[in-house]
């Protein structure tokens, strides 16, 4: 494939409108007014308001786990950290 050299400043200037774009794209996504719904809380089947998950210290059972808190019923569940799946 042959190439055309280009100037650092034409670099610059498409990495520059590459982030316009992705900042546009990030608003106009975070501005509609429907957000696609949170899946229920396990325990009590009720649609949260948030749901936050955390590597936890000390481990449970003997192991690493994983906790996830829904609000705001306040249930929350832990996952073995090992069984969680990665990338």
């Amino acid at each position: 494939m042959d190439r055309v050299r280009m100037a650092g400043a034409w670099l610059a200037d498409l990495t520059a409108a590459l982030l316009c774009r992705e900042e546009e794209l990030l608003l106009g996504i975070l501005q509609q007014p429907d957000y696609p719904a949170l899946v229920s809380c396990p325990i009590c089947d009720e649609g949260p308001e948030s749901v936050v998950s955390r590597v936890e210290d000390p481990t449970i059972d003997g192991r690493r786990v994983v906790l996830v808190d829904f609000k705001p019923c306040r249930h929350g569940v832990w996952v073995p950290a090992d069984e969680c799946q990665t990338g």
